[in-house]
């Protein structure tokens, strides 16, 4: 038996901040991944309780266990503190065949790295964003974070994944290590949307919730976590503009989280309730005729929080035009040619309302005739991982 044969026995571990029941991008992309690669070999999933709502929109592991460390949060960040949970992460490297960490996952990632490097075990780090743990005299805290735990995995690391080349040599961390990076796009689902099956006929909650409007305006559809990098207030400050200018559209706004009262207290001081609908968390069924009955998709990111918003491209697969922002990375997996999409300065509102109105001017375009999938992104990390394990010791 090869010694890669051997080590294989023993399983993946794989380090995610927050549990399935949390549908972020960072998420969607872990778990799409663990379980592609479950299908090949064991994984073992570590993550934290923070968040965790088990339902049935739970993105789906497979074959790969889940294991829950005790955590709280920190900034928004998972924290893990508990001795029993230290034990636990450093019990989980030692028998394992290669351990997988996506980041940030503030001291987590650094435990590992160090207890792998120390048991030679190898080690893969996926980098996401930038975190960003406070403003103001917070950012002593991030430049902290940065220093004690970002950076020392990483140079501990032995691969390093972004899923872009422009976030990777914009980001004030992952541009330190740009030599080691390897890019590993995202994919899409198209179970989930229907891309691979005939359309179910929508729920009578779905048609009802989300049906044409009466009047036949135009609809933006904003899908993401009401954060502030997201863009949200600049959005809804375009969709002002656009309506004074006389374009009839409503806006809907599917997602939650912690800027939610922000939102509508702005709605209201521009006296666009009636014109913009918040949705709160929507399943995937619901979310599949969300994309289809939009005229427009839009996420205008403002920073190196987000690298590509995952809806923008499920929206790209789904043959909706999109609006995001010209940001790191943004255009190797995002349309700009003003017929799919279009990319604006991040934070630019004139230029925000211009790329909305002539994406709403558009004919709906084709769907793409190939779509990159969740599967060949995990056949690109199953590779890495073989790759990472047939490497001479030493």
């Amino acid at each position: 038996m090869t010694p890669a044969a051997v080590s294989t026995a023993r399983p993946v571990t794989v380090f995610v901040p927050l549990p399935p029941s949390y549908r972020g991008g960072t998420e969607e992309y872990a778990y799409r991944v663990a379980a592609h690669l479950a299908l090949s070999r064991p994984v073992r999933i570590l993550t934290t309780t923070a968040r965790w709502s088990p339902g049935p929109d739970v993105l789906p592991t497979g074959g790969a266990s889940l294991e829950l460390l005790p955590a709280r949060e920190l900034l928004q960040r998972p924290v893990v503190t508990s001795r029993s949970a230290r034990g636990a992460i450093r019990a989980a490297v030692r028998s394992s065949s290669l351990v997988h960490v996506h980041m940030p996952f503030p001291m987590v990632e650094r435990w590992v790295a160090t207890e792998a490097a120390d048991a030679s075990i190898p080690s893969l780090f996926t980098y996401h964003m930038d975190a960003e743990l406070g403003r103001g005299p917070g950012r002593l805290v991030t430049r902290a974070y940065r220093a004690i735990s970002a950076r020392p995995a990483l140079r501990r690391a032995g691969a390093i994944v972004s899923n872009s080349r422009g976030y990777a040599t914009a980001s004030p961390v992952l541009r330190d290590f740009v030599s080691r990076v390897r890019v590993i796009h995202k994919g899409v689902d198209l179970a989930r949307f229907g891309l691979t099956t005939p359309s179910p006929t929508p729920t009578a909650a779905v048609g009802s919730a989300f049906a044409e409007p009466a009047d036949r305006s135009r609809t933006i559809l904003f899908v993401g976590r009401l954060v502030p990098y997201k863009g949200l207030p600049q959005l809804v400050r375009a969709f002002a503009e656009l309506r004074r200018a006389g374009t009839d559209a409503r806006l809907l706004i599917a997602g939650r989280g912690p800027d939610e009262s922000r939102v509508r207290t702005e709605l209201q001081r521009l006296h666009l309730d009636s014109f913009v609908r918040l949705l709160g968390f929507v399943p995937d069924v619901e979310l599949r005729e969300l994309y289809r009955g939009a005229d427009v998709v839009a996420c205008p990111s403002l920073s190196l929080l987000e690298s590509t918003p995952t809806s923008l491209e499920e929206a790209v697969a789904m043959g909706v035009p999109i609006v995001g922002s010209s940001i790191p990375g943004a255009d190797e997996t995002l349309p700009n040619d003003g017929v799919r999409g279009r990319l604006s300065p991040p934070g630019n509102v004139p230029s925000l309302v211009a790329a909305l109105k002539e994406m709403l001017a558009v004919p709906r375009p084709t769907p793409p005739v190939t779509l990159r999938t969740w599967g060949e992104a995990g056949e690109e990390y199953a590779a890495l991982i073989d790759e990472l394990l047939n490497a001479p010791v030493g």
